[in-house]
């Protein structure tokens, strides 16, 4: 893992926006209302901040987010890196953009309270933070551990007479806690979308919608290829090759207490820091371990008997070659 690699991800596109941020916005500033508008309700612009106070936003968002970049540099796994820097990055610079973008369109105002609702200047916000989350994402270099994590589970065997054929598939749907959860995220936000009329709650809320009907559900699959992951509508999708699986554990997880949360989560603490994968409840989950270190979990049903077919697919002989 080259940490000053990880480290320079996490500081510089973070704090590359925030400076340009701000200087586009201090070269605005003659032309600017004081103060601009920051906030817009239902009937129009109902926040304000004074100039000065806006040049220094970009800068101190991209400060915050270089501050959470770099922190990445202690996380082990890859895709956790990933993940992090891609949602850090993102967030910070589609931050950014607005902030410029909807001050940029107050230039020339004599009152900020003239000023219309930023729409376009949002959607161009979200678009750039999401390319550069995605950019960061995939620079993010590869690595392997140079020792294997030490089991945390059990690791199962399934016995396969010569030439058998074995295929092993299981569906598993978000708890009922969590799915009580994201329906009263929903109402709120849809409540909200019909009070203030405003379309990019909207879109938020329809976005909501559509991710948690993708993730409500995931489907198992694992044959002599590898193990497939796959949601509801096709996406989100995960395949490990078998080539690329070292072993497989049976584990049981606490979704809050070792993940944080359900959905696609990374673990942060515990003994199954650094792993990541499908949590969408607790119980039984099937633990995979790749050659170069990395986990990969989810929670299913039967997941001992998954990871016994893994077992035997990866060291056909059974467990005496396991390492």
């Amino acid at each position: 893992m080259n940490r000053w690699v990880i480290g320079a991800l996490g500081m510089f596109p973070s704090m590359i926006a925030g400076v340009v941020g701000s200087l586009l916005v201090a070269s605005w500033a003659d032309g600017l209302p004081d103060p601009v508008a920051t906030h817009w309700g239902g009937d129009g612009a109902d926040g304000f901040t004074s100039v000065g106070v806006v040049i220094a936003l970009p800068a101190v968002v991209g400060i915050l987010g270089a501050v959470l970049g770099v922190l990445s540099v202690l996380v082990r796994d890859r895709g956790a890196v990933r993940l992090t820097l891609g949602i850090v990055v993102g967030v910070a610079v589609s931050t950014i953009a607005i902030i410029v973008g909807s001050t940029e369109m107050q230039r020339g105002l004599a009152d900020a309270g003239d000023a219309a609702t930023p729409t376009w200047q949002l959607l161009v916000g979200w678009l750039v933070g999401l390319a550069a989350g995605v950019g960061t994402a995939a620079l993010v270099p590869k690595w392997t551990t140079a020792e294997q994590p030490a089991d945390v589970g059990e690791r199962p065997d399934v016995a396969l007479a010569p030439g058998e054929r074995a295929l092993w598939t299981r569906v598993v749907t978000t708890s009922r806690v969590a799915t009580s959860i994201i329906a009263i995220a929903l109402m709120i936000l849809i409540s909200v979308a019909l009070l203030v009329r405003s379309w990019p709650v909207i879109v938020i809320a329809v976005v909501v919608l559509v991710v948690s009907v993708a993730m409500w559900s995931v489907r198992v699959t694992v044959d002599r290829r590898g193990v497939a992951v796959r949601g509801r509508l096709g996406w989100p999708r995960t395949v490990i090759p078998m080539g690329e699986i070292d072993h497989a554990e049976y584990v049981r997880v606490r979704a809050v207490r070792d993940f944080g949360g359900f959905g696609y989560r990374v673990a942060m603490h515990g003994d199954l820091k650094g792993a990541k994968g499908f949590v969408l409840r607790s119980g039984d989950a099937l633990l995979m371990v790749r050659r170069g270190g990395a986990r990969d979990v989810v929670v299913v049903d039967d997941a001992r008997t998954a990871a016994g077919l893994i077992n035997r697919f990866v060291y056909p002989a059974g467990r005496g070659e396991w390492r």
